[in-house]
């Protein structure tokens, strides 16, 4: 779409420019993946109006959204203005926005020909919403297997059984957007989590339980995917893992597909995305019998 620049004329009093709806980061400090609405008022009404974004602080240098792929334009951009004096452009940030900065114009023009114009300069971050996997307690990383009865642990010759040892996981989301349809509260959020034991000895290893403090005990949707309440910066995550004498066995949660609601936002930092807690050779006991 292809935008002409008119000749400014301070025909009307100056506009403002004013957001209208909360998203993470500021009208001014998007983050990549978030839309924002974009206000003007005070506009003469019966004014035809126009936005579009430049490259450049005096405006010549207009981008099409259509073949610049940092931001979309969603819904009109152009028309008449209201009685209400109001004219509003909805703007997707995407991946890559944040490498730039971008100049929102908005032009009314009357009827005689004669126009006006207002900017604002727009500097988008890189998101910051971020899950991280981490052992409970947060140093807990090594550990000798458990061998309680409460565990699954029999010590009878006839019985023996090496039992299971559950592990704690915390999985953390830090950066939530703030929800603007409830204050305090923030955006639910969701992830995949994968546990895998090295080496795989094709034992019983599985996730028990998935919690938070306020949204309960979770289940899984058919993708194994878990949705947190956003009023929940962490849940626990508690796993088995099936005893396995001989053998040093290395248990990693790793997370996937982390995204948070409605923002669409996903994981800024894959560095931490896996937490690996060690469970210490247990020796091996072959049976026990004698004359």
């Amino acid at each position: 779409m292809t935008h002409l620049k008119h000749t400014i004329l301070s025909v009307f009093m100056l506009l403002a420019l004013v957001p209208a709806a909360m998203a993470q980061g500021s009208l001014t400090e998007p983050y990549e993946g978030t839309v924002h609405d974009y206000t003007c008022d005070g506009i003469t009404p019966g004014v035809d109006y126009v936005f579009f974004v430049a490259s450049n602080i005096d405006g010549s240098g207009v981008l099409d959204d259509a073949t610049t792929t940092e931001f979309d334009f969603l819904g009109d951009v152009s028309g008449e203005v209201d009685t209400d004096g109001l004219a509003t452009a909805t703007i997707q940030w995407n991946n890559g926005a944040a490498a730039n900065i971008y100049y929102l114009w908005l032009e009314a023009t009357a009827s005689s020909g004669c126009s006006n114009t207002i900017r604002l300069e727009i500097t988008p971050q890189y998101p910051g919403f971020d899950l991280m996997a981490e052992n409970v307690p947060v140093d807990n990383t090594i550990s000798c297997p458990a061998t309680d009865s409460q565990d699954g642990f029999v010590a009878e010759a006839d019985l023996y059984s090496a039992g299971a040892t559950k592990l704690e996981f915390r999985v953390a989301r830090q950066n939530g957007t703030e929800n603007p349809m409830a204050v305090g509260s923030t955006y639910s959020w969701s992830f995949i989590p994968q546990l895998m034991v090295d080496p795989d000895l094709g034992l019983d290893n599985v996730i028990i339980t998935v919690e938070g403090a306020n949204s309960g005990e979770l289940t899984a949707d058919g993708a194994n995917r878990y949705t947190v309440n956003g009023d929940d910066d962490e849940v626990i995550v508690t796993v088995s893992i099936q005893n396995a004498p001989g053998y040093d066995l290395d248990v990693t949660l790793q997370l996937s597909g982390q995204e948070e609601s409605d923002t669409n936002l996903t994981d800024s930092n894959p560095a931490n995305d896996a937490a690996t807690h060690t469970i210490q050779i247990m020796p091996l006991i072959e049976g026990m019998g004698g004359v």
